[in-house]
């Protein structure tokens, strides 16, 4: 009786012990870096796990008609490891729709060397359909976000009804945190409100001042990749061309608040020469439609802080001469429409407060920004004419 007693325990340890290391996500998954061949999942796990995702085409067939091309996370030929999943999906169609699944295995045992011990192969149970990119397409929609400052219950009233069907892409247009102290802070309070929308809807990120700070920031370009590699980048959807800008801290460098971290004219100087070029790229000057996406306005009152007047005062002279048909940014906290002329733009400036969402419509004739409360109320309007 002892006997069977002891192997029964024994065997409910181990079912036990199977069953708290089954594989599961942690945070995610969340699309972004999406063009029209391609992007990119990612996600966290509560422990270190070796991931992949697989790829079908949104046509009605089950996932399961063929075997499907399996994506690994990978550096230098080796698979990673981590708790930290980030998967580039490629050789994608424009403009067409893709579901895709999410496997894993925890990492029991890691020996030295190359001897591994996984726990079972496992499915997260979901499959998300995402579209890819696609320049001939008619028209252009997308949601913007800024300045939410770790308010959740705000983010998730705002984003209130909201479906991937009624967007290309959600723009979190900066200061989303008030600070990043760690990685998965950053990504609690950017996706946590958006999780069934972000799966599916790709998303852009302009940063803001406050994403520079705290101890996590490094962490930061990890969880919002970009084509670039950096917080400036363009891309295509639709008949508008999208200059995604980043201005960096909003005060200069050698302010005591940064504690000597501050190092972002230089970084700003860079990003200009990138700038001067990719106006002049051939797939941004044959679109109808050119937009810019910035976190900090380009102001020049009495006013203005140090970034907004270096914005001003570098930045503004190329877009002026570049055919750009809206700004959007945020940061101030308060509503604005800034008509040409206002800062010395010639383009309309729309700034976009910390408590309200900003709906874009862009054909190659019009512009159509529609700004709503987190009770659903429309605010303000605007049809802005492309040039």
């Amino acid at each position: 009786m002892k006997r069977l007693f002891a192997a029964t325990l024994a065997l409910l340890l181990a079912l036990a012990a199977s069953g708290q290391n089954r594989f599961k996500l942690g945070y995610g998954p969340w699309v972004t870096n999406v063009t029209e061949t391609g992007f990119t999942v990612l996600w966290t796990t509560p422990q270190p796990s070796l991931c992949w995702v697989e790829v079908a085409p949104d046509d009605g067939t089950t996932f399961y008609a063929e075997p499907r091309k399996k994506y690994y996370q990978t550096v230098a030929g080796r698979n990673v490891q981590s708790d930290f999943h980030s998967v580039r999906i490629d050789g994608l169609e424009p403009g067409h729709s893709y579901r895709y699944r999410i496997y894993g295995q925890n990492v029991e045992l890691t020996k030295p060397a190359h001897a591994i011990t996984y726990g079972p192969r496992e499915n997260a149970w979901i499959e998300p359909s995402v579209k890819t990119l696609d320049s001939n397409a008619k028209a252009c929609r997308f949601t913007m976000l800024n300045d939410i400052h770790n308010k959740l219950d705000q983010y998730s009233a705002l984003l209130e009804g909201k479906t991937p069907a009624d967007m290309d892409f959600l723009l979190l247009n900066g200061d989303v945190v008030s600070f990043a102290p760690h990685r998965d802070t950053v990504i609690k309070y950017s996706f946590l409100p958006a999780t069934k929308l972000v799966r599916s809807v790709p998303v852009v990120f302009a940063r803001g001042n406050h994403e520079s700070r705290g101890d996590g920031f490094a962490d930061v370009p990890a969880i919002f990749p970009t084509p670039t590699g950096e917080f400036y980048y363009s891309f295509r959807q639709g008949p508008a061309a999208f200059l995604v800008l980043d201005g960096g801290e909003d005060k200069p460098d050698d302010d005591v608040e940064y504690s000597g971290y501050a190092h972002f004219d230089e970084y700003r100087a860079a990003e200009l020469e990138w700038l001067k070029k990719a106006v002049k790229d051939p797939s941004f000057t044959s679109a109808p439609v050119k937009i810019v996406l910035i976190h900090i306005p380009p102001r020049n009152h009495a006013q203005a802080w140090y970034t907004e007047r270096w914005i001003h005062d570098n930045f503004l002279p190329v877009l002026n001469e570049a055919g750009i048909d809206a700004m959007f940014c945020g940061h101030i906290h308060k509503y604005s429409y800034n008509k040409p002329g206002t800062w010395d733009n010639n383009f309309p400036i729309i700034v976009n407060s910390n408590v309200e969402r900003l709906d874009v419509e862009v054909t190659a004739s019009e512009i159509k920004a529609r700004i709503f409360d987190a009770d659903g109320k429309e605010t303000h309007s605007h049809k802005i004419a492309v040039k």
